[in-house]
């Protein structure tokens, strides 16, 4: 992820992320109560959500489908030629019907959620992350970027940045 469009995310929602560092802050141990955020920039200006991060999936819905390795694979080759181009060599490389079917499903459950997706081991690391990150002093935080498709990043801001004046 750009380190600049992380900087600008974490300006545009200043006054959100040091409440939530004052919050985070609050909880001496780490639990899923925990709060962290959600930063949606799919529109301008970005808006900061917060959640206790046992709730994550409630905000950014955890798919069934995205971690299948043939997704998988159109995800990988998409950050080397583009999204459309992956795309297309998947439909028609050698797996194409299994593709084609867990696609349908993942174009299905996509439509049916009318949120962000991200895989149920993507939530998953999010979770053991926040841990971590609680644990050297940061507030975890997903971003949800604008593109097709959606890329979500997930970072962790230090308590004391964010709280600085």
């Amino acid at each position: 992820m750009d380190l600049q469009l992380v900087q600008t995310l974490v300006q545009k929602c200043a006054m959100g992320l040091f409440d939530l560092a004052c919050n985070v802050s609050g909880h001496p141990q780490w639990d899923l109560s925990l709060p962290v955020g959600v930063i949606d920039a799919r529109k301008q200006p970005p808006k900061l959500l917060v959640t206790p991060v046992g709730t994550i999936n409630s905000i950014v819905k955890a798919s069934s489908t995205l971690g299948h390795p043939l997704i998988q694979r159109v995800y990988q080759r998409a950050s080397v030629i583009g999204f459309h181009h992956a795309l297309t060599e998947t439909i028609s490389g050698p797996d194409s019907n299994a593709f084609a079917e867990i696609w349908q499903a993942y174009k299905e459950e996509r439509c049916q959620s009318g949120q962000a997706l991200w895989s149920i081991e993507d939530a998953t690391s999010f979770v053991l992350e926040s841990k971590a990150a609680h644990a050297r002093r940061d507030v975890a935080l997903v971003a949800i970027l604008a593109g097709e498709p959606l890329d979500i990043v997930t970072l962790s801001v230090p308590i004391a940045f964010l709280t600085q004046a």
